[in-house]
């Protein structure tokens, strides 16, 4: 095609401008004039016209013109001498061309898709990203790079480099395996075990146990220390704990295993704590995994590295330890502290049950005796508690027993005593408000320990081996003695917090749990009117009937079912029907869910083969091996019993 030169233009141009002078001047002399000066002007000013505005026509161009591929491969070299991988890609992820090194690294070009797709996924403006090709790893980047064809036209490519970091990760890697791990490990029921063994074996199973734990540190080249006849610390590097997790801390097994005659089973608890490249950080995640470990019962392992943890075994029941003593430490404790208080809050779980109302009725009859204001915190009565709290107020004598939150908030000042019964977690107290506003916190509660527990209480009476937190009210108030005049309404709210949580005597009963419901009857509670707290109406009935006629077997032996809302106490009937499909010959494990306004509630039941509290936990939940439950805010309960099949899976494959 013929293209005219830039000083022919000006020829032709000049020529043309006199041309039509000329024939404007034979038409008139002033339009002839009036041309003229116009073509001047117009001939001496267009270049700087042209020059003011080719930023924008030049954007104009950038963000409409597309770069042609083919003509970049034809006139773009990439230097063969870049010592990096190096690679040009169009907008959409397409390798147009490569260096010899990008080559090396991918000895089929297709084999650097899935790293491209990575890449593409940030934003191109040079964020490194780490990638693994085969045996090595690189940093690669993505960047936008502009390019200007001879017509001025502007397209847009990427490139792609990679840098060979694979030494570097592995002398991160290395640097990270060398870091101290600190382990502490505890007998759970030493002094049980030879209180009914032998005293001629003692010596024979302290060997069998030290044997057993010394051959654990020799395995991942590590140290241990024995500090009491049932402590003992643990030294080891992190790169050999991978070693123990995936034999999945078979030492507690092989600990439980340990015979030398008829006695209790050992079970030990390990808590292990990550800090870095600091010991004392490393003791202090130790020291806080023990006793979550113990919080939870015993008979596992966690581990603690910053924020998160990670928890192996757990199967074995719940382990008192001193349980006597314990609790009337406690309860001088308690004394003392109420004595101090310029008044009393007591509060319980969300939703309470009566097990919560039931210890917040015998904090409140302590509080009685000693002459003391006590309010319940209590925004909402609870269906699960409707019944309780009926014959509450027809007793009389309880008119100004609940407060609500705002009223709480008022009226508390730095001696407050805040009693929290029934949970150890902060999202799940009554009232958050009144619990960030206390000074000084009192905490009782028998679930298993969670890794949100409320930290910052005075006191803490924490054992997971109780039936319920009424019974360790009960042992609060038997301790304190004579002084404590329980009414009859008090005692019948305590023997039904027992009575629930027991499911009639039947789960985690052991002698105290006898004793104190023997102590309760001795003071006024009535089997009776405590059965007739759980009385269900025909719609409740056929509702849990119905949760387990549709019930479905999950696995083969894990039954999950929905109950039917269109009942008053739904979150009672579905733990109701979770307890009755534990009837059914083959049931390992029974999930029930209802939903109520937009949470979805599930029960949780097991015999104890399978930790029901673990599986809760996956689902924001906690509670007991066998007895658990939890809440799904905003899920349909479709989606909560896939949930629930999902965390039975992982809890499952983390068993294996």
């Amino acid at each position: 095609m013929f293209k005219l030169k830039k000083r022919d233009n000006v020829i032709v141009a000049t020529a043309l401008m006199v041309i039509v002078v000329f024939v404007c001047t034979l038409v008139d002399i002033y339009l002839g004039i009036g041309t003229l000066v116009g073509g001047v002007a117009v001939f001496f000013g267009w270049p700087a016209l042209k020059e003011l505005h080719a930023p924008l026509e030049g954007e104009k161009e950038r963000t409409a013109s597309f770069l042609d591929t083919a003509v970049l491969q034809e006139n773009f070299q990439i230097p063969q001498n870049l010592p990096i991988p190096y690679a040009v890609l169009d907008i959409r992820g397409h390798i147009l061309m490569y260096n010899e090194k990008f080559e090396n690294v991918f000895s089929n070009i297709e084999e650097a898709k899935p790293s491209v797709e990575k890449l593409l996924k940030n934003t191109g403006d040079g964020e490194i990203t780490l990638l693994k090709i085969g045996e090595k790893y690189y940093d690669g980047a993505l960047n936008h790079c502009d390019v200007v064809e001879e017509n001025g036209a502007v397209g847009t490519v990427l490139t792609m480099t990679l840098i060979d970091v694979t030494k570097k990760n592995q002398l991160a890697k290395q640097l990270e395996d060398q870091q101290p791990v600190v382990g502490m490990i505890f007998l759970d029921n030493y002094e049980e075990v030879v209180d009914n063994l032998d005293e001629s074996r003692w010596p024979i199973l302290s060997a069998l146990i030290d044997r057993k734990l010394n051959q654990l540190a020799q395995d991942v080249d590590g140290v241990i220390r024995k500090l009491e006849k049932d402590r003992y610390l643990f030294l080891l590097k992190k790169g050999r704990l991978t070693q123990l997790k995936e034999k999945k801390f078979d030492i507690l097994n092989e600990i439980r295993e340990i015979s030398v005659g008829d006695h209790i089973p050992v079970t030990i608890s390990m808590g292990i704590g990550i800090g870095g490249n600091s010991l004392d950080e490393a003791m202090q995640n130790a020291k806080a995994a023990i006793d979550l470990a113990l919080g939870r019962g015993g008979d596992q392992v966690l581990i603690k590295e910053g924020e998160s943890y990670l928890f192996y075994g757990g199967k074995a029941g719940e382990m008192g330890r001193n349980a006597r003593i314990r609790a009337r430490v406690k309860a001088d404790a308690l004394w003392e502290l109420m004595g101090e208080s310029s008044g009393i809050l007591v509060m319980g779980h969300k939703n309470g049950d009566l097990d919560s109302m039931g210890s917040c009725m015998g904090i409140c009859a302590i509080a009685r005796a000693m002459d003391k204001r006590c309010h319940v915190v209590m925004d909402d009565v609870g269906v699960g508690i409707r019944r309780l709290w009926e014959n509450i107020k027809a007793g009389g004598n309880y008119q100004n027993l609940t407060i609500k939150t705002p009223d709480a908030l008022k009226m508390m000042d730095d001696k407050t005593l805040v009693i929290i019964v029934d949970t150890h977690r902060k999202t799940m107290v009554e009232s958050p408000q009144v619990l960030e506003s206390a000074k000084r916190i009192v905490l009782f509660d028998h679930h298993r320990k969670s890794t949100d527990a409320i930290d910052q209480a005075v006191l803490v009476y924490h054992e997971p081996y109780a039936s319920s937190t009424s019974e360790l009210i009960t042992e609060m108030i038997q301790h304190i003695g004579k002084k404590v005049k329980l009414t009859s309404i008090e005692a019948d709210a305590l023997l039904a917090g027992i009575t629930v949580d027991t499911k009639n005597f039947c789960v985690k009963t052991g002698a105290i749990t006898f004793e104190a419901a023997g102590f309760l009857r001795r003071n006024g509670a009535d089997s009776i009117r405590v059965r007739l707290l759980f009385q269900n109406d025909m719609d409740a009935y056929k509702a849990k009937a119905s949760a387990v006629r549709d019930a479905e077997l999950f696995l083969g032996n894990i039954a999950i079912s929905v109950c039917p809302a269109n009942v008053e106490n739904s979150t009672l009937t579905a733990a109701q029907a979770a307890d009755d499909l534990m009837n059914v010959t083959g049931v390992k494990a029974s999930f029930v869910c209802c939903k109520v306004g937009e949470t979805v509630y599930i029960s949780a039941r097991s015999f104890g083969e399978i930790n029901v509290q673990r599986i809760m936990e996956k689902l924001g939940g906690g509670g007991h091996l066998t007895v658990s439950g939890g809440q799904l805010q905003g899920s349909t309960l479709d989606e909560a019993k896939e949930k629930i099949r999902h965390a039975i899976q992982e809890y499952l494959e983390e068993e294996a």
